[in-house]
């Protein structure tokens, strides 16, 4: 599946007007991408590509200053799998 950059642009956006205004606090936003990574493997099932842009939001929102790298050091990181000529 395929997110747009207009698509995660707004949602970057949501959260930082979420954020500015306390509708949601900075402990909730962190409990919230824990939550997600605590289930990312199953949530790859529908996404495969789940890991790259979550990875790929928290940097923005990091850029942003919405978070603080202590998130991102908790995130989960996923390499591709390399086929080799002995893999079947």
């Amino acid at each position: 599946m395929f997110v747009s950059f207009s698509a995660q642009q707004l949602t970057i956006g949501l959260i930082e007007k979420l954020s500015q205004t306390t509708v949601i606090t900075y402990d909730q936003l962190k409990t919230g991408i824990c939550r997600l990574c605590e289930d990312i493997d199953d949530i790859q099932l529908d996404i495969p590509n789940v890991y790259e842009q979550l990875q790929n939001l928290v940097q923005q929102l990091e850029q942003k200053k919405i978070i603080n790298h202590d998130v991102i050091a908790n995130l989960p990181l996923k390499g591709r799998k390399r086929l080799t000529s002995g893999d079947k």
